[in-house]
């Protein structure tokens, strides 16, 4: 048995199609049953975005130039 969302109603209906016309049972469920967090929040306090960077070491722009040109390698 396949599983379908409404989703793939709306984007892949012939995918969906293709299935049933291929014998298949089709079961279709809502795309909106995603997991959400506990409180369906984020606490963004806790993102690395936030974090204090001011003990850490900031790249010159020598040493953002040399590290560019140590990605770019040999082509």
């Amino acid at each position: 048995m396949k599983t379908a969302t409404i989703d793939d109603l709306r984007h892949r209906l012939a995918m969906v199609f293709s299935w049933l016309e291929s014998g298949e049972d089709v079961v279709v469920k809502s795309s909106d049953a995603a997991p959400v967090g506990s409180a369906g929040r984020v606490d963004w306090t806790q993102s690395a975005a936030f974090r204090d960077r001011s003990q850490e070491h900031a790249l010159t722009a020598a040493e953002t130039a040399e590290l560019y040109e140590s990605y770019k390698g040999e082509h």
